[in-house]
């Protein structure tokens, strides 16, 4: 089956999801096969079964949260194999607030997961409706979105530049797209085949983990996950010409301890958050093969890399743009600015996202605006930082605000900022600056139990900084400058040289 896929190549593969199913399915077995495992004996009861819940419903709308990764990976195969629709990807360990965001915008015609995460969904919405085995709604409520798409998509949670949770949504186009672009970047880098064989410690709701297995079934490469925690402990074995892909925080602690495992890669794919240079350079005096990279949910992940013979060189930023994507950098007047400047990154790609769920301002446009800040020297990208207030830590993106609004919603805090502080281990710790209640229940322990009930983790505060007034204007404006400076002071935190 390999074969025939490198054979009639990528675009063949663009009209036919079902053909897509089958190349997912043969690539996680081969690579299953890697690990010394095997497919799910449940697999093909799983396959049919989501399938059949889908019968009578012209264009579906799916919300998946499943903790089974076996049936993770047989919903996604099943869902191509029906051919319509929309996969709504979410994140299985979300809290109950983010699942209240998404309960205000999405009301699926299915649901697909553990059977505890259902009844918190159905109790969320005030829903009767019974459940089946396959854990789907047995009535079709009216939908929520513009209109149901013809077209078949994957949305995939973000928090963007706004925070609050949303969905991107892809084609199988945009992200063959995205595979064939990045395929035609590496070239000589890839096995003689072009095979992209991909040993996966990403979780798969996110694009990033996701967009390994669509790569490697797309080039007729094995698929082989593993849990990141299995492999904190000890590192399997596998054979040539595999690549990953990390985040920083992975990056070290792998490095620290199984940096010779690491060395047996062909290439790692680095991005999610920011590498502090003290972490990049440890990695080239390891002579890894590190490939930094940029690119988000939006874009069906990377859109530039830097390859690990320039790594290794020397060469700074994220390296250059990926054949299948267009790049420009402007300022505040949206006007182009000269090389070297830094200026606002705007993306046009042939793997650009179709639009939000819920919809903005930044929906279904041809060229997108990241948000992010930048410039381009010699052919090369660099990223300098972030407009607005968006945090990125442990490789999420998170807005403060929501957290603040939680804080303040639930009479937690008399005032609350979150801020930022520059760390090693998340990119950015958060930091929770506030003006305590009076009266007893206001310690640090209460309020972090609290947050840790409704917020996944990323999104829970690291240190908590009580003070007795955050200085607002008569406006009510907040110097954040002012609060971040003197969160990182308090905390002791010295920049990275």
């Amino acid at each position: 089956m390999s074969m025939q896929f490198m054979e009639t190549g990528m675009p063949d593969l663009l009209n036919s999801p079902q053909a897509i199913a089958s190349a997912l399915e043969f690539s996680l077995k081969n690579g299953l096969g890697i690990l010394g495992q095997e497919l799910p004996l449940d697999w093909q009861i799983w396959e049919e079964e989501y399938e059949q819940s889908l019968t009578g419903i012209e264009s579906p709308q799916i919300l998946l949260a499943e903790t089974n990764v076996g049936k993770f990976w047989a919903a996604v195969v099943a869902f191509l194999r029906v051919g319509r629709g929309t996969l709504f990807i979410a994140n299985h360990q979300w809290q109950q607030r983010e699942w209240q965001q998404v309960a205000q915008f999405l009301q699926p015609d299915r649901l697909w997961g553990s059977l505890m995460w259902q009844q918190q969904w159905l109790k969320l919405t005030d829903s009767n409706s019974e459940l089946t085995s396959v854990h789907h709604k047995t009535n079709t409520p009216k939908n929520q979105l513009e209109g149901k798409s013809p077209e078949l998509l994957i949305g995939f949670p973000t928090g963007g530049s706004s925070g609050t949770i949303r969905f991107a949504l892809h084609s199988p186009q945009t992200l063959t797209m995205a595979v064939d672009g990045l395929k035609q970047f590496l070239g000589p880098l890839l096995p003689r085949n072009g095979q992209i064989n991909s040993f996966c410690l990403l979780p798969l709701y996110h694009v990033g983990g996701f967009m390994q297995w669509w790569r490697s079934a797309l080039t007729g490469g094995n698929f082989s996950p593993l849990d990141y925690s299995l492999v904190k402990q000890s590192a399997p074995p596998f054979p040539p010409d595999y690549v990953t892909s990390l985040v920083p925080t992975q990056l070290e602690y792998l490095l620290d301890r199984h940096g010779a495992w690491l060395k047996n890669f062909r290439l790692i794919f680095l991005g999610g958050a920011p590498a502090w240079p003290a972490l990049l350079a440890k990695a080239k005096t390891a002579s890894l093969n590190l490939a930094p990279t940029y690119g988000m949910t939006e874009t069906a992940a990377q859109i530039a890399t830097l390859t690990p013979a320039e790594f290794l060189a020397g060469q700074t930023g994220v390296g250059k743009l990926l054949p299948h994507v267009q790049l420009t950098i402007t300022n505040s007047k949206d006007e182009m600015v000269a090389p070297g400047t830094v200026g606002l990154i705007n993306i046009q790609s042939r793997a650009l996202f179709k639009g939000y769920v819920p919809q903005n301002e930044n929906s279904s446009r041809e060229i997108f605006t990241t948000g992010d800040l930048g410039y381009c020297h010699n052919g090369y990208l660099h990223i300098t930082g972030r407009r607005g207030r968006r945090l990125i830590s442990g490789g999420e993106n998170i807005d403060p605000e929501d957290i603040e609004a939680l804080l303040l919603d639930r009479h937690l805090v008399q005032d609350v900022v979150i801020v930022g502080v520059g760390d090693r281990h998340w990119g950015e710790m958060l930091v929770a600056v506030y003006v305590p209640n009076p009266g007893p229940g206001n310690d640090v322990s209460t309020l972090s139990q609290c947050v840790k009930a409704q917020l996944s983790k990323p999104k829970c505060p690291k240190h908590w900084l009580p003070v007795s007034t955050l200085r607002r204007s008569p406006l009510g404006k907040l110097n954040y400058q002012f609060w971040q400076t003197w969160a990182t002071e308090q905390l002791g935190v010295e920049e990275e040289e």
